[in-house]
């Protein structure tokens, strides 16, 4: 669309504009708030997934399953929670 003397010059929103301002803001802080809970070592997390088989056969998957006992998951779960619990009580 060709400019001409008789089309209306566009303005910028201002709400838009605090909208887009207040997004990025929240992601912001967002991004501040969490980063105590991104993996400070990237070779720990591989090591983690690592420990369990991609395969998609039925042996491999209880191979998995049989590897890790309900008792040391549950352990696994409430030490999570217990972090989870620490970080929030700060």
């Amino acid at each position: 669309m060709a400019y001409s003397p008789s089309t209306p010059a566009r303005k910028i929103s201002w709400i838009t504009l605090g909208i887009a301002v207040l997004v990025m803001l929240l992601v912001a802080i967002g991004i501040f708030y969490l980063r105590d809970t991104f993996p400070a070592n990237e070779d720990s997390v591989v090591e983690a997934l690592s420990t369990q088989s991609d395969s998609t056969e039925q042996a491999a998957i209880e191979g998995d399953l049989e590897a890790q006992s309900p008792e040391q998951f549950d352990q696994e779960i409430d030490a999570a929670f217990a972090e989870l619990e620490a970080s929030l009580a700060e």
